[in-house]
């Protein structure tokens, strides 16, 4: 079953000065994705390809100009207010700037806890219960819940980011750039927790990143976009390479090898 699906996406902006007039430019030409159920969609372009637009198209923040955004197999411009709330709750994000996504003068408990009290009556001794697991589920403290968000390190605000987005269980969490602010030690470990929070929850992820070794870590199946449109499509990640796009193949080529060739020889010489 697709959980998400981007049909024919196209999306626009206007562009220009005060005086005279404005062009249209076109971000998104053409779009079509699909989310399977317990799946990780790779989703890679350079900046200003156009994947933030289409994170928020898909989130239903932002209409296409045209084409169809439907989760569950229903399109979200069609559901009610009720409906849409509803659906608010199995579809969650988690963006790529952790400190410009939290309200700074909540506590980390709060920011967890507030998808709860939105959506569910639970009394203050549950919630604390709850938003403390969730705390310890991404590597923090429960006692971590008394602090503002300034008293975090950027890794760690961003598992609050996290825990916030899985506390409700959600069937789709979309990340958008979300590893991308952190340096590799860090990245290494929000990436493992992902994953394994995937394999815990059975979440599906659209992963949107411009770093390719992340793709290929994380995802299933990938999509490559370029100047808004659906460039290459490997449905299993054995198939990436079939994709034969220039700037695939420009990313595949800029990959560095984790350790210089010196110290690659000494790693790899008998002890």
């Amino acid at each position: 079953m697709n959980l998400l699906e981007l049909r024919a996406i196209d999306k626009s902006y206007r562009r220009g000065g005060w005086f005279g007039n404005r062009d249209r430019v076109q971000v998104l030409k053409k779009v079509s994705l699909t989310l399977g159920e317990g799946a990780c969609l790779g989703l890679l372009g350079r900046n200003g390809s156009g994947k933030s637009t289409l994170s928020r198209i898909a989130l239903g923040l932002e209409p296409p100009d045209s084409g169809q955004v439907l989760f569950q197999g229903r399109e979200l411009a069609g559901l009610g207010r009720r409906e849409s709330a509803l659906t608010r709750k199995d579809l969650q994000v988690v963006f790529q700037n952790s400190l410009g996504s939290v309200n700074p003068r909540m506590t980390a408990g709060q920011v967890v806890a507030e998808p709860i009290c939105n959506f569910e009556s639970v009394t203050k001794s549950v919630l604390r219960r709850r938003v403390g697991r969730l705390l310890e589920m991404v590597g923090l403290q429960a006692s971590d819940a008394e602090k503002l968000p300034h008293q975090f390190s950027g890794g760690q605000l961003q598992r609050v980011c996290i825990a916030r987005a899985i506390a409700l269980k959600p069937r789709v969490i979309i990340l958008d750039e979300a590893v991308s602010s952190l340096d590799m030690v860090v990245q290494t470990r929000i990436l493992d927790l992902l994953a394994g929070l995937r394999r815990e929850l059975g979440t599906s992820y659209l992963f949107i990143s411009h770093d390719i070794r992340i793709i290929l870590r994380m995802a299933d199946s990938l999509a490559v976009l370029h100047e808004g449109e659906i460039v290459g499509y490997a449905e299993g990640m054995e198939k990436v390479g079939t994709i034969q796009h220039p700037l695939f193949t420009a990313l595949m080529d800029a990959v560095l090898h984790p350790l210089p060739a010196g110290m690659r020889a000494v790693s790899d010489s008998p002890a």
